[in-house]
């Protein structure tokens, strides 16, 4: 249906055939590049630290010692938490003059490093996806945390006695064993970056200017200006733009999976 009406002028009166009117109007939008370049930017940081931090969690939270469960349960809940109550929350912590980080840095006499975090247009992209990392690290951790405990403990035992090095140990027994984990969580984080709407919303909107206008910010101006056919035909394009990113990479890295 959403394809359908994709090709409509559908408003809330009437939906009359436009045929790709609505893709022509979306991909010749003067700040598109903009939007694609943003959402890429987003994506790939947010992905690259959720999934680096949540496997460094898990090797760590892994082993048994005795606050495991309790940093187990510190590092999940922020995912847990409404995304509105996280963008009001580093609203209030990344303010220039008056927020908790500024303020930590100054009292460190890193004047240098306190930053218009959401409001300068260089870096507000980078803070937001700093916020969404804060928020699903946690979560990328017990995807990890789930994959090393059906680690056979054998192969550790084998590879000490051929007097492997921790490193070696996980470079060449753990990473190839829970590699179909690695895959669903890179996956999983990807397309969770391509389609990121709420935490940018709860805490730039957007701005400033267009400066975190992702893909779905871009396409719910759409809906709420009353174009619901050019909105529908925005989440078209970025299912395709998923499909099209997503799919290949997780076919590659599923070569690389190794049975136990």
């Amino acid at each position: 249906m959403g394809v359908g009406y994709s090709f409509t002028t559908w408003t809330i009166s009437d939906a009359r055939f436009y045929g790709l009117g609505n893709y022509i109007r979306l991909l010749t939008q003067p700040d598109v590049n903009t939007t694609f370049y943003t959402t890429l930017v987003f994506t790939v940081v947010s992905t690259a630290l959720k999934v680096t931090l949540g496997l460094l969690l898990a090797l760590f939270l892994n082993k048994k010692f005795v606050l495991n469960n309790t940093l187990r349960t510190i590092f999940y809940m922020p995912c847990i938490i409404n995304s509105v109550g996280v963008g009001i929350i580093f609203i209030a912590l990344m303010h220039p003059t008056t927020g908790l980080i500024n303020s930590g840095l100054r009292a460190l006499g890193l004047h240098f490093m306190a930053l218009s975090w959401l409001a300068d247009p260089n870096i507000a992209i980078y803070s937001v996806a700093m916020v969404e990392v804060w928020k699903w690290t946690g979560f990328t951790m017990m995807i990890f945390l789930a994959g090393l405990q059906t680690v056979p403990a054998e192969y550790y035992e084998a590879a000490e006695l051929d007097g492997s090095s921790p490193f070696q140990k996980f470079w060449h027994v753990t990473f190839p064993l829970i590699m179909p984990v690695f895959n669903n969580a890179l996956i999983l984080n990807l397309i969770g970056g391509l389609k990121i709407f709420d935490i940018v919303l709860a805490t730039t909107g957007g701005g400033p200017g267009r400066a975190t206008q992702v893909m779905n910010i871009f396409i719910y101006k759409s809906f709420s200006s009353g174009r619901f056919g050019e909105g529908t035909a925005g989440n078209v394009l970025l299912t395709i733009i998923v499909a099209l990113i997503a799919i290949p990479i997780y076919l590659r890295i599923r070569k690389s999976e190794v049975d136990v």
